[in-house]
């Protein structure tokens, strides 16, 4: 356990999770009774892992898997100097909007240049590090709290501004409409300490949904 709570870092840590949350809130049993344990979202930090979720900004996950399979090999082994020097049109050739080709090369400048340190985030709380990383260029509150997340395991965070995990509480509290991301803080605020646990069960809640539209 880190000075900022527990981290999930692997599956056994999310089962771990799940139990505590299901002792906050037993809908979540009834949901893992249903569903299982959801997937962990954990990938690598750093430049690389940024890069990542910018990829991923305000697209479909199957259209973004698609272009990091063309970005990541451009980029690897993601070392910062290398990436701060390539051109942006040259980034956005591989797939990516202009915007985020920049976001990305800013981020290694700022890296390079000694203007941010990835590494720091790590002894920071939630609202300090989202705040960090918000400093760099096109990064917002979504980017910051996905990294939260899938980076650094913060157990508490909570993306309120994804919309699948927007539409996963809709589907688990039984709403009329998508809530509000200003009405999400509510909704989370009961699954303290375990958000980030919760909205992965959220997020397979959404796709569990999804899929049986279609038919899968």
């Amino acid at each position: 356990m880190s000075e900022h709570g527990h981290t999930i870092n692997t599956v056994d840590d999310l089962a771990a999770g799940a139990e505590a949350l299901f002792e906050i809130d037993p809908r979540f049993r009834t949901l893992h009774e249903q569903n299982g344990l959801p997937r962990l979202r954990r990938r690598e930090g750093g430049l690389a892992g940024l890069a990542h979720i910018v990829v991923g900004q305000l697209i479909s996950t199957k259209a973004a898997n698609s272009i990091w399979a063309r970005v990541e090999p451009a980029l690897a082994p993601f070392d910062a100097d290398r990436i701060s020097r390539m051109a942006v049109s040259e980034l956005a050739g591989y797939g990516l909007t202009r915007a985020k080709a920049t976001a990305i090369i800013s981020a290694a400048q700022a890296e390079h240049e000694g203007a941010f340190n990835f590494e720091r985030l790590a002894a920071l709380d939630n609202d300090a590090a989202a705040a960090e990383l918000k400093q760099l260029r096109g990064v917002g509150q979504w980017t910051a709290d996905i990294y939260l997340v899938t980076c650094l395991g913060r157990c508490d965070a909570w993306p309120a501004g994804d919309l699948a995990v927007r539409a996963g509480v809709q589907l688990f509290e039984q709403l009329a409409d998508v809530p509000s991301i200003p009405d999400m803080d509510a909704h989370g605020e009961r699954w303290r300490p375990w958000r980030a646990v919760a909205a992965c069960y959220l997020w397979g809640l959404y796709a569990s949904d999804r899929q049986r539209e279609v038919g899968i």
